[in-house]
């Protein structure tokens, strides 16, 4: 004989109360680790670099995993859920280019991100840069860690000799981050382009202009999202 209808209605209810808690507690309990991204994306051969690890459910982060040699951890702090402080140690040798990482923690392991090691000293974009009567002033054979952000136009200034070779170049899509189409341009001082590039067939959709110094003097280097349509992942 079956038991009443209101019995049975509150016992699947009771069924499904309890698989609601057991899945609930089970997602919370795995939830994984998310890393967003790294601040700064790169550095200098043969220097120490300290890093932050932005990401989600990062408290119990322990450890940073390599694919590739020449870059050993020496200091690693969970500041918060979100972030993770690190420092880099990037060996001399170490080859040039993407090192593809994760951070483990006690719970997973997150997606993996690139950081960038190069040959030349690191400089950090400051603002205001956006007007060509404001560049940032650089010294030449540096890497510039800067953002194309909507409708902003960054101008840096070197100074150069006349027979020199002065490149620009913009490692923007490269990086893996978002959808980024940059643009970079060399100015003289009269604020007459002397080249300029969008695409290019050596980096692809990022750009790089190059040419011979004609005259000693102040040099400008316009970078910005070709479209004006950048924003602060465009890094």
């Amino acid at each position: 004989m079956l038991p009443p209808v209101s019995a049975r209605m509150n016992a699947i209810a009771g069924l499904l109360v309890s698989w609601f808690a057991l899945q609930s507690g089970g997602l919370a309990w795995g939830a994984s680790p998310s890393l967003g991204g790294l601040s700064p994306r790169g550095g200098q051969r043969g220097t120490e670099v300290e890093v932050t690890l932005s990401g989600g459910q990062l408290q119990d982060a322990q450890e940073i995993l390599f694919y590739e040699p020449g870059i050993e951890v020496t200091k690693f702090e969970v500041v918060n859920p979100g972030a993770v402080k690190v420092m880099f140690k990037i060996a001399p040798e170490a080859e040039l280019g993407s090192h593809r990482l994760r951070l483990r923690t006690a719970t997973g392991i997150t997606e993996l991100r690139p950081f960038f090691v190069g040959a030349l000293p690191e400089v950090t974009e400051k603002e205001p840069n956006s007007e060509f009567s404001t560049p940032q002033a650089i010294p030449l054979n540096v890497t510039v860690n800067g953002v194309a952000d909507y409708e902003d136009v960054d101008y840096y200034v070197v100074e150069a000799r006349k027979g020199d070779r002065l490149t620009a170049e913009v490692e923007g899509i490269r990086l893996g981050i978002t959808f980024f189409d940059p643009y970079v341009a060399i100015l003289n001082a009269a604020r007459f382009e002397l080249a300029s590039s969008d695409d290019n067939a050596l980096v692809w959709q990022d750009g790089a202009a190059s040419i011979v110094v004609p005259e000693d003097g102040k040099y400008y280097i316009q970078v910005r999202e070709s479209s004006y349509q950048g924003n602060g992942s465009c890094i």
